[in-house]
């Protein structure tokens, strides 16, 4: 079951704010009125290239959706991040399954070629190039990139071709719904106010007549507080973002109930129920500002509800909703801190809430919901800490929630979907530890993940998405593994997850991705195989890999990735050959690669990932041909690959990656030099290193094909 029905991919520099909108409109339209959302959209606001900690918890949530919504622009196209979530997408989803929203610069589809129009002015990432077989839908929301509105009329009938396809209706059909709920929500809202107004102006009227009928009063009152309580969360939920609704009139029905709480205050009675009423209707309103954007104001609500919640407390501390009203004010204000700017305030506000929750949690352990808060503490407090850079302090925050929603699905243990996700949590905590460098610790965490998904396959073996959801248990482990050294465990697993992808992959051998998938688990047993030493083993697995990636390639031959992924099973095949001494046959290997790699730059000079290709496959040519003494065309092509570094490094010349592969090419070169021409090199020393036909000598009689 995925968690979020889209996720929305942009480019923080300029489509912040349209992003925000077409999230609103996707969420809320077409819903009924007593859901807060039709639909869930995940969309990250924060900066991953200032916070690259954060990759793990978006590449999970990309993998827990099931539409992708990318907002293509100029920014967008040179945004790494950008290309990374679609590359993600595009290796782990269908394509079906991308929208495009274009927010600025042209769009055009080649129909004599079948895919977007690329060029140095394309709105799109590299990784989508060559990999759509059909115009994908895209809507052209150009118009509104400096101000959308969700509640725009026109800018959401365009928003509603996302919801319709997330929704599977056709958009007339979601449109019409839409307009159906809108007006059963304002005749009910109305109804509730009018009727508000009724009770409240009978119990101030009967307060004030007279003593015999205080009694009586106060029981109208306090129906009038019930209904008021009800009648504020209900319109909060209902109006906030509602899409297609006017601004002035939800704020008109929120200023009405907040305008009656303040008379009913104003009256001369202070009961404790009148003003928890209040603080509720308060905490509402904050909600509402903060959606629209208004911080200041939202701040001074919050602030304004703490206070009642916190003289409320003082009038009765036992009672647990004035203690549960005033965690909710202090939540509410760190909300409103951290939205403008002030994150260390916020952090100290949310502890309080904390505090003020576990002990409630503690106070009542039947009362699921109680238990349930501080995990929703913790997981704002993770977020944010996340968000600072606190990578190791929000780990330990997330765990603190992850505790919490383990006691609770083990409430449920036969809710399938309950332990499905909490794998998953499993999974995303173990990403994070696993980018901080606990790798001890997120082994445990991504096995337990594994072993819940064991249980819930061992009884669904038929669903394929829970299959699916082992694999990626299986190869998270796998991964760990090896970076422990631990070659043998990774392997055995690797095997397993390949074991089921090849009984998954032929039982639709119309799904690409899927065979795919069985490439990439042969491509990871090679590496582990030859880390361990055993190149027959590496070399039979690479070469299982290249078998389904030509026929995956074959069968789509203008799919510039797939050609691309052609050219790595071959670099594979080389580098193994090289190192088991078999020099020549690495020459063909790489010469195979590497034409493949210049035939993609040339047809798309200014794309940077073909570059570097091209740019490592000539280095590593070089080196093989140096080994075979064909020295003239090694050091050719060492010029032409220090040509292109030099040239990546122009277009962006504080990428330290790169500028670390120009040093090291430099020093290959002069290795390659020192071979060539020794009697030009003198008596300088060179820097003494480990280089791949030293390992080759090491191994002589060594024939992966037995000749």
């Amino acid at each position: 079951m995925a968690l979020y029905d889209a996720f929305i991919s942009y480019s923080h520099a300029k489509d912040k704010a349209i992003a925000s909108a077409l999230q609103s409109v996707v969420q809320k339209l077409g819903k009924p009125w007593y859901r807060r959302r039709s639909l869930r959209a995940f969309r990250d606001d924060t900066s991953l290239s200032a916070t690259p900690s954060l990759w793990p918890s978006i590449e999970q949530a990309l993998g827990n959706s099931r539409f992708l919504i990318l907002l293509a622009s100029p920014e967008a196209a040179v945004s790494p991040w950008v290309d990374k979530e679609v590359a993600y997408w595009l290796e782990h989803k269908s394509a079906n399954t991308l929208l495009i929203a274009l927010t600025g610069g042209d769009l055009a589809w080649d129909t004599s070629r079948g895919g977007f129009s690329f060029g140095s002015s394309t709105p799109l990432p590299p990784s989508l190039q060559g990999r759509l077989e059909s115009e994908p839908k895209w809507v052209d929301l150009r118009a509104y990139r400096d101000g959308a509105n969700p509640r725009d009329s026109k800018f959401a009938e365009l928003a509603a071709d996302f919801a319709a396809a997330v929704h599977g209706v056709p958009k007339e059909d979601l449109l019409s719904r839409e307009l159906r709920q809108q007006r059963k929500a304002l005749t009910l809202a109305w109804s509730a106010a009018a009727s508000l107004l009724v009770l409240a102006g009978a119990a101030v009227w009967q307060w004030k007549t007279a003593a015999d009928q205080r009694d009586r009063a106060e029981r109208t009152l306090a129906a009038a507080t019930e209904a008021a309580n009800g009648m504020i969360f209900e319109l909060a939920n209902e109006f906030r973002d509602r899409t297609g609704m006017p601004i002035d009139l939800v704020r008109k029905i929120l200023d009405r109930a907040q305008n009656l709480q303040q008379k009913l205050t104003a009256s001369g009675e202070t009961a404790p129920e009148l003003r928890y009423s209040e603080v509720v209707a308060l905490l509402s309103l904050v909600d509402t500002l903060l959606t629209q954007g208004d911080t200041e104001k939202a701040g001074q609500t919050a602030e304004r509800a703490r206070a009642i919640a916190a003289d409320l407390v003082a009038i009765d501390s036992a009672h647990p909703q004035f203690q549960a009203i005033l965690a909710q004010s202090y939540h509410a204000i760190g909300s409103t801190q951290f939205q403008a700017g002030r994150r260390d305030e916020a952090l100290v506000t949310l502890q309080k809430s904390l505090d003020i929750d576990e002990k409630l949690a503690i106070a009542y352990p039947d009362d699921t919901d109680r238990q349930r808060q501080p995990a929703v503490d913790y997981d704002t407090i993770g977020y944010m800490l996340l968000v600072t850079g606190k990578s190791e302090e929000a780990l330990d925050t997330y765990r603190k929630a992850l505790a919490i929603t383990e006691k609770l699905a083990a409430a449920e243990p036969d809710t399938l979907s309950r332990q499905y996700d909490l794998s998953i949590i499993h999974n995303k905590i173990g990403d994070v530890q696993l980018a901080v460098g606990e790798r001890d610790q997120a082994l445990a965490t991504y096995q337990k993940a594994l072993s819940l998904t064991e249980a819930i396959v061992g009884r669904d073996a038929d669903n394929a998405s829970f299959q699916e959801h082992l694999t990626v248990c299986q190869i998270n482990v796998g991964d760990v593994l090896v970076r422990l050294g631990r070659y043998q465990d990774a392997l055995l697993l690797y095997r397993k997850s390949l074991d089921l992808r090849t009984k998954l992959a032929p039982a639709d051998p119309g799904n690409a991705q899927r065979q795919r998938d069985v490439a990439a688990n042969d491509e990871r047993i090679g590496n582990a195989e030859a880390a361990t030493g055993n190149l027959q083993g590496a070399y039979d697995a690479y070469q299982d890999s290249l078998a389904i990636i030509d026929k995956v390639a074959a069968a789509d031959p203008s799919n510039a990735q797939r050609q691309r992924e052609r050219g790595i099973a071959r670099e594979k095949i080389g580098d193994v050959l090289l190192a088991a001494g078999q020099a020549d046959k690495a020459v063909e290997a790489y010469r195979a690669s590497l034409e493949i790699r210049e035939k993609l730059l040339a047809e798309d000079p200014s794309n940077t990932m073909w570059l570097r290709d091209a740019a490592v496959l000539r280095e590593k040519t070089g080196a093989a041909l140096s080994a075979t003494s064909q020295h003239d065309e090694a050091i050719a092509l060492y010029h032409k690959s220090i040509a292109a570094r030099e040239t990546l490094i122009a277009t962006d010349p504080k990428n330290v990656d790169w500028q670390t592969e120009l040093a090291s090419c430099y020093v290959n070169f002069g290795d390659a030099l020192k071979d060539a021409r020794p009697d030009r090199c003198g008596t300088r020393k060179l820097p003494q290193r480990s280089r791949p036909r030293d390992e080759a000598r090491q191994r002589r009689g060594f024939c992966l094909d037995g000749d």
